[in-house]
């Protein structure tokens, strides 16, 4: 998915998506993973057919995903749309729709004055600090594609970092049970239980 907007950003003749939300991210099986295809190009401009556009005008692209930048009726830049990868980033660790059961405007005056939906404390922290860059308020202060790209290839090493460290952790069994079922490992001995869900959004 990042690929992809990256590739769109570094054409000679860079084109904004300038629609990136998740039902416009396509994923079908591809070997023992997924091919993940951006679609829906029908809001796409140039960087330079969107810098000649006045200021003034209605932005376009879905609520949700929309820059604060565009609420204030800026233009629509490449930091537009990574801001929007970044609530699709969120909505991949969540699995939840972003702002669901808010009206326009309190979507709106909540995404202007600075917020931000609430990001799972149970994922790793280089995922935090991605999203929180991705949607930050600034559009300077967002990592390009590029960057993201680099970001995701490190937690993504940790990751398999840790699952390798894991599997050499050796099994405890529980001695207060005979039950096979409670042989655990202490990852899983460490684990909380799953936490009740949080509001994303607080008003």
């Amino acid at each position: 998915m990042t690929k992809g907007i990256n590739y769109l950003h570094k054409l000679p003749r860079p084109i904004l998506h300038r629609d990136i939300k998740s039902l416009n991210i396509l994923m079908t099986e591809h070997g023992k993973g997924f091919l993940v295809k951006v679609a829906d190009f029908g809001l796409a401009k140039t960087r330079h057919e969107t810098s000649r556009q006045s200021a003034s005008g209605p932005s376009v692209g879905t609520l949700p995903w929309k820059a604060p930048e565009l609420l204030k009726m800026g233009r629509h830049t490449e930091a537009s749309d990574v801001y929007a990868l970044g609530i699709v980033f969120w909505e991949l660790c969540t699995e939840c729709e972003p702002y669901e059961g808010a009206d326009d405007p309190t979507i709106s005056a909540f995404v202007i004055r600075g917020d931000r939906l609430n990001i799972p404390t149970n994922i790793p922290k280089g995922f935090v600090d991605l999203i929180s860059s991705a949607w930050a308020h600034e559009p300077q202060k967002r990592r390009n594609c590029q960057q993201i790209l680099n970001v995701i290839k490190a937690i993504s090493s940790e990751i398999d970092e840790n699952k390798i460290s894991q599997a050499n952790v050796p099994l405890v069994l529980n001695t207060n049970v005979a039950n096979s079922d409670e042989i655990v490992s202490p990852q899983q001995r460490s684990q909380s239980p799953e936490r009740p869900k949080k509001r994303q959004y607080e008003i």
